[in-house]
């Protein structure tokens, strides 16, 4: 399982650097989600809190799936609203670093952006 989480993880940042001309990396694929999540469009610029606050919304969103936490409506800047549902468990980096890419991964598998490898 975990050959094929690297594999999928390699083939999204390869499609992601081709299809944007960047380098992409976990945060810049956190990035990408928050700026998706939040629904407005794509700017050339962000400031660095604006990026957190897109990688920390794509975060909440992700731990969503595994019922951490649960979007509960919006602000009045139209930023989604998360309630925690149960503590995040003090993982290790490694850990936390597969939790989040294989959450990715699954995210745009789910978004249609990455196919699904069938394996025979």
């Amino acid at each position: 399982m975990e050959n094929n989480l690297e594999s999928d993880w390699n083939r999204l940042l390869y499609k992601i650097s081709e299809d944007f001309n960047v380098d992409a990396d976990l945060n810049g694929t956190l990035l990408l989600i928050g700026i998706q999540e939040r629904g407005i469009g794509f700017k050339e610029e962000y400031s660095k809190d604006d990026k957190m606050d897109h990688i920390n919304l794509a975060t909440c969103m992700l731990l969503s799936r595994w019922n951490y936490y649960e979007k509960t409506g919006y602000d009045e800047n139209n930023w989604p609203i998360f309630k925690k549902n149960k503590m995040v468990p003090p993982f290790s980096k490694e850990k936390e670093e597969q939790l989040l890419k294989s959450s990715i991964v699954e995210y745009f598998k789910k978004n249609e952006y990455l196919e699904t490898q069938h394996t025979k």
